[in-house]
């Protein structure tokens, strides 16, 4: 009996948080979950305005990876910082400036997500390999992503999300890995 249960209450659950996301068009407005393109995904739980990926070799590339960089720690560039589509600086702070010129879905004030904010958006529930809502956040990277959380010990250090297993990590800031931007949906 307790499993006849577990099957309804699991899809409420995913069904509930999918409804507190949305799709978002390129100029920044709202569009219907069954949209086709879209380039950012509103999570109106959390308030939070979320980049969305691209299949397409570009400057959202889902294959892009970059070092952790915000002009004091980090690394600007160097050997692992030559994994984006240009090439060159593939670091964290030019990555968002590069987006906040752009004015992605209308803003410019694009940054990385705090720990607990990327954290908000892994979903152990879904049907893919990638821990997230593929349905919103298509191409995520079975993989790390930054988050703009550096270990108080140890400030060479940055917390990663794996959407491989969820959690949290952390990563010398010089090594490169994957990137998802928000910014405050107020």
């Amino acid at each position: 009996m307790k499993t006849g249960l577990l099957l309804p209450i699991l899809l409420a659950t995913s069904i509930s948080v999918s409804a507190e996301l949305q799709k978002m068009s390129a100029d920044g407005e709202t569009l219907k979950p069954d949209s086709l393109e879209w380039s950012c995904v509103l999570d109106k739980k959390n308030s939070l305005v979320w980049e969305v990926k691209s299949e397409e070799e570009g400057l959202q590339y889902a294959l892009n990876t970059y070092t952790w960089f915000d002009g004091l720690s980090g690394r600007d560039s160097g050997t692992f910082t030559k994994n984006c589509y240009w090439g060159k600086n593939c670091n964290t702070k030019s990555f968002i400036e590069d987006i906040n010129n752009r004015e992605l879905c209308s803003f410019s004030d694009w940054r990385l997500p705090t720990r607990n904010e990327l954290n908000s958006i892994v979903d152990y529930y879904g049907d893919s390999d990638a821990l997230i809502n593929t349905d919103f956040f298509p191409n995520t990277q079975v993989d790390t992503y930054w988050t703009s959380t550096s270990l108080k010990e140890s400030p060479s250090l940055a917390y990663e999300i794996p959407f491989f297993f969820g959690g949290s990590t952390v990563r010398d800031k010089t090594i490169d890995t994957f990137v998802r931007l928000v910014r405050s949906a107020d």
